[in-house]
């Protein structure tokens, strides 16, 4: 019977976090992006089960309360304030359009932000059980009509300002300004959540990938013919090595042996064991020309000048014959 109600529990928290989130954007429009934006984002947070997704929703709740909530609600009271005492010393300003009204519905709009936070902070940590389902439906409803009722204010209060134009700032220019205020301040977190979304976006999606190609092309770059003809080419000679002991270890030795034909080719003799490509995967076979890299791994030269053209490190130690360095 209690695996059957967990689900339920859990999804509970889900909605509730939606709740809080949507609610705790003060600004009318600012609270209007955040209920669109973020709401996708807790409703994957739903399928979280067992403890860890409970205690995982309990840290979040808790860092978003205390760095998030309380400025919003201190912004909330500052904006009642204000809004109360002009208010309550502007009875003998006669401002052509309704700027009274629409003050005194910000401040009531504040009022109920306010309660509306401290509602779901009581629900939340009241009880060690979460609230019932039916009161984060009955939040989520109101903070939708909220959320509309406050664009919509918004509106008509950017409207009144337009239509009263002059006369607004001669009749009540204290009513005036802090109407203008409050709608700079709303305008200014609409212009600075869209810009922040955009610098995130831009940085996501254009130069995280840009770098990140940048570097993969750094890391495959070809070497040029003048790289590739300038390493050291020897003729491949079948011969058995001088064997040194040491720690009872088998070491084996190259031995370059310059030929004496007047070309002056440099021989490479090696043990047969170590007489592989390992591009082609054949063993070399008597008089090839080989290429030796700075690593001193050796392979035939169609093979590492192909090889080098499209990547200018060692197939078996990585070292960047560019750079002069191993990459790991």
């Amino acid at each position: 019977m209690e695996e059957s109600q967990q689900p339920v529990r859990i999804e509970s928290n889900g909605r509730n976090d939606s709740v809080l989130w949507r609610h705790t954007s003060t600004l009318p429009l600012t609270r209007l992006i955040a209920s669109s934006g973020h709401h996708n984002h807790h409703d994957d947070d739903d399928d979280d089960s067992g403890i860890g997704g409970e205690t995982n929703c309990g840290y979040y709740y808790y860092y978003y309360y205390n760095y998030y909530w309380k400025p919003i609600v201190v912004l909330d009271l500052a904006f009642l304030v204000v809004a109360v005492v002009v208010l309550l010393s502007t009875f003998k300003e006669t401002p052509s359009t309704p700027l009274r009204v629409w003050l005194s519905g910000y401040s009531l709009h504040c009022v109920f932000h306010v309660a509306f936070l401290y509602l779901h902070s009581l629900f939340r940590f009241s009880s060690a059980r979460d609230p019932p389902l039916s009161h984060a439906c009955i939040v989520k409803r109101l903070e939708s009509i909220n959320t509309i009722i406050s664009s919509v204010w918004w509106v008509l209060g950017f409207y009144w300002i337009v239509v009263g134009g002059q006369s607004l700032l001669q009749d009540s220019p204290r009513l005036y300004w802090l109407t203008v205020v409050f709608l700079a301040f709303d305008v200014f977190f609409i212009f600075f959540c869209v810009g922040m979304a955009f610098i995130i976006f831009f940085a996501l999606c254009c130069c995280i990938p840009v770098v990140a190609f940048a570097y993969a092309m750094t890391i495959r770059e070809g070497a040029s013919e003048d790289d590739i003809s300038s390493l050291p080419k020897y003729r491949f000679r079948q011969a058995n090595p001088r064997r040194t002991f040491d720690d009872d270890r088998l070491k084996v030795e190259w031995a370059r042996v310059e030929s004496a034909n007047r070309n002056h080719v440099n021989e490479l003799c090696l043990h047969p064991e170590d007489s592989d490509c390992c591009i082609c995967l054949s063993r070399y076979v008597e008089g090839v020309e080989l290429c030796t890299l700075p690593c001193n791994h050796h392979f035939h030269c169609v093979c590492i000048n192909r090889w080098l053209r499209i990547n200018a490190t060692c197939p078996l130690c990585k070292y960047n014959i560019l750079r002069g360095d191993t990459l790991v």
